[in-house]
């Protein structure tokens, strides 16, 4: 690849996500995620499956799943700002090293991810969804931190607390890994198959 080839494509990939987080389209991120998660967990299913509702909650039904989706940020990001920042610079640059940042890979705990999951779920438990529409709802958190590539994955902390808000079941996607934190026994099967611990896509 050429350099002119290789900030062609930098620009191309970086419009993409620009048009990706436009508020719009919310509902396709939503059934990406779920795609996710069930592509972690090894579950067979067709795109045609995984629909959007008119009317929410929930955001995404798959089966018997009615999955609310949410979303874990690093503090303070704006995430489509930052990503058309990062296509003004790619439509700027001349060669690829205008191109480069420093990265610096970091792990985070799995009580760290849990324990904002809770703080997140009780939130939304205390002023958006009532304990009956927790009772049916698939609460998912995509877990999305910057600079975070890995994940330590014991010890898991006391999920009493978490199970306590009363949703159905509480998962997260944080890349390759799916795991449900808690599950209701009339939770899908597929999700109370994953119940406490982290299970790993195989990528190449």
């Amino acid at each position: 690849m050429t350099d002119d080839e290789y900030l062609e494509a930098q620009r191309k990939a970086r419009a993409e996500s620009v048009e990706f987080f436009r508020s719009s389209k919310k509902p396709e991120r939503e059934r990406w995620v779920v795609h996710e998660f069930l592509a972690n967990l090894g579950v067979a299913f067709e795109d045609s499956e995984v629909q959007s509702l008119a009317q929410d909650p929930p955001d995404v039904k798959f089966r018997e799943a009615n999955f609310e989706i949410k979303e874990i940020l690093s503090e303070g990001r704006r995430r489509h700002q930052e990503y058309k920042v990062g296509l003004q610079k790619a439509l700027e640059a001349t060669s690829p090293a205008d191109l480069v940042e420093m990265y610096t890979p970091r792990d985070v705990a799995v009580f760290d991810v849990c324990a904002s999951v809770y703080v997140d779920a009780k939130s939304l438990a205390q002023t958006k969804y009532s304990p009956e529409a927790r009772k049916s709802l698939d609460l998912l958190f995509y877990v999305n931190l910057t600079d975070v590539s890995g994940l330590k994955e014991t010890p898991f902390p006391d999920l009493a607390p978490v199970e306590a808000l009363g949703w159905r079941p509480v998962s997260f996607l944080m890349r390759h890994r799916s795991c449900t934190l808690t599950a209701a026994s009339d939770a899908p099967l597929f999700l109370r198959g994953a119940l406490k611990r982290i299970v790993h896509r195989k990528v190449n």
